[in-house]
């Protein structure tokens, strides 16, 4: 029934039916189709998170060592104790000491004094309650963003958002049993697609990170299970150096960075650039891998079809059965591009037992273009650079590019 005070209809369930017979139990997302995800229900905002940026604040707010400002120190008439993790020094006598723990604090608590305090003491439950115990004036100093962060949403955000939930409980004449909590901070965020990013962490729950120590990707597969061990690493590289350079990044240095890395690419032992998989169903898949040409069931595996390759090889080399083994279902595999594609155009082999007496070429532009230009360029170009191949480094080197 409409209800003519609100822009919205209340509906009734007619009825529920059964789609299909599962034998696993679903769960269902329910979401609203705009950009925001949210949705008011009985007056509650509700979404699973809640995003807020702090970077105003940051940009507007002169907060940066402020309270511990040599001139700031000076001025102060009444007596005051500084708490700080780092040496603070001041020629103001009206500092009765300057101290680096809490239970130091204390000593000076009787004759009231005001507290300037280091943000990085901001989480510290034992300081909030030793002030509040004793009723006394504190100034926090700001050294860095994430202190400062912690802060806001300490004197301002949790606060606010909690009063505006009991006050909406109140008014239904029930208890809240919501909160606001802040979960992580992100110094900054890559957006690849909707719900797809990757945030770099400098704080969740409680833990503090250090720069480029937390790399959360979400919706976003930076590495695969298949991701070959030197690529693993490279890849994180490219991340960093985006996180590191959010305002000049561009496709110059990238393309220096990803050259360097194709130099390296080909001295690398092969069992770090080779991606790696598991073969399943190989003798259901593989109708033969005795005699070229190779022949599959329709849709096999790329796994199965590598796995032949191997097999195949291994079968015209009887002197080497006594070494290596051969690949059937169940099989832990690593695999790579090959340079004669008269057979398939990949080979396996088991992991750990490279065949190096009969295995083929390998193809280092493609498998490079596999193992790192693809996750790398499914990054940049969401970025709005250019997705990077051997052409554009060859037209940028005919230009000058470096």
């Amino acid at each position: 029934m409409e209800n003519n005070n609100l822009d919205y209809i209340f509906d009734d369930v007619e009825s529920c039916e059964m789609i299909g017979e599962f034998n696993d139990e679903y769960v269902y997302d329910v979401e609203v189709d705009d950009s925001t995800h949210t949705f008011i229900a009985n007056d509650i905002l509700v979404h699973n998170s809640l995003f807020v940026s702090f970077k105003p604040a940051i940009d507007n707010c002169d907060w940066k060592n402020l309270v511990f400002d040599d001139l700031y120190l000076d001025s102060l008439t009444d007596s005051f104790v500084i708490l700080s993790s780092k040496p603070i020094k001041t020629t103001n006598p009206n500092c009765l000491s300057v101290v680096n723990n809490i239970d130091d604090l204390s000593n000076y608590i009787s004759s009231k004094p005001l507290v300037l305090v280091d943000g990085a003491f901001i989480k510290e439950r034992s300081l909030f309650k030793l002030i509040s115990e004793n009723n006394l004036k504190i100034k926090w100093n700001w050294s860095n963003e994430l202190d400062f962060i912690l802060g806001l949403d300490h004197y301002r955000y949790e606060g606010y958002f909690r009063k505006c939930l009991n006050e909406h409980a109140e008014s239904y004449g029930v208890e809240n049993k919501q909160d606001f909590e802040l979960e992580k901070v992100s110094e900054s965020i890559i957006s690849i697609a909707k719900k797809k990013y990757i945030g770099h962490i400098i704080y969740e729950d409680g833990i503090r990170h250090d720069r480029f120590d937390y790399i959360y990707p979400k919706g976003v597969e930076l590495v695969r299970s298949s991701t070959p061990t030197f690529a693993r690493v490279k890849i994180m590289n490219i991340v960093n150096y985006l996180f590191a350079n959010p305002d000049t990044f561009n496709i110059k240095e990238l393309l220096k960075l990803v050259k360097s890395l194709r130099k390296e690419f080909e001295l690398v032992d092969i069992d770090d650039i080779a991606l790696q998989s598991s073969v399943s169903n190989y003798e259901t898949k593989m109708i033969n891998d005795k005699v070229l040409p190779l022949q599959f069931v329709v849709g096999a595996h790329f796994a199965v079809k590598c796995a032949g390759h191997y097999n195949y090889l291994l079968s015209k080399n009887k002197e080497l059965q006594q070494k290596y083994e051969f690949i059937k279902s169940g099989t832990k595999i690593k695999y790579y591009c090959c340079k004669d594609k008269s057979i398939t155009d990949m080979f396996a082999y088991i992991r750990g037992s490279y065949p190096i007496e009969f295995a083929p070429e390998i193809d280092y532009d493609l498998q490079f273009s596999k193992s790192i230009l693809s996750p790398i360029n499914s990054i940049i170009t969401p970025l709005g650079l250019p997705a990077i191949t051997e052409r554009l480094s060859v037209i940028m080197d005919i230009f000058g590019g470096f």
